[in-house]
């Protein structure tokens, strides 16, 4: 299975708290709070500095003992719930100019 590449804006109106190895993200729109365990809190420090779904793929690979497809069905799931709330904004790469 290939990962398609994309880029991930984060939505301004999120505020992130680490609170140990997990986050707090709130969202200042809906005044609604998400949890994110200790990979779903790297995946968000990854979008942060990289945007770009490859990248935070190659790291993730690197960092964690995980076969390439569960890696890649695990960040589509989390990238998809995270668009669905309006956490971040998700586009092709290639229709960023």
């Amino acid at each position: 299975m290939e990962l398609t590449d994309r880029r991930v804006l984060l939505n301004s109106t999120v505020i992130a708290q680490p609170v140990g190895d997990e986050m707090v993200l709130l969202d200042l729109r809906t005044e609604r709070y998400f949890g994110l365990d200790s990979v779903g809190t790297r995946i968000w420090q990854l979008l942060a500095e990289h945007q770009s779904t490859r990248a935070v793929y190659d790291r993730l690979l690197c960092e964690f003992d995980v076969a390439p497809a569960e890696l890649t069905s695990d960040l589509d799931e989390l990238l998809a719930e995270l668009s669905s709330t309006g956490l971040v904004q998700i586009t092709d790469a290639a229709d960023v100019a």
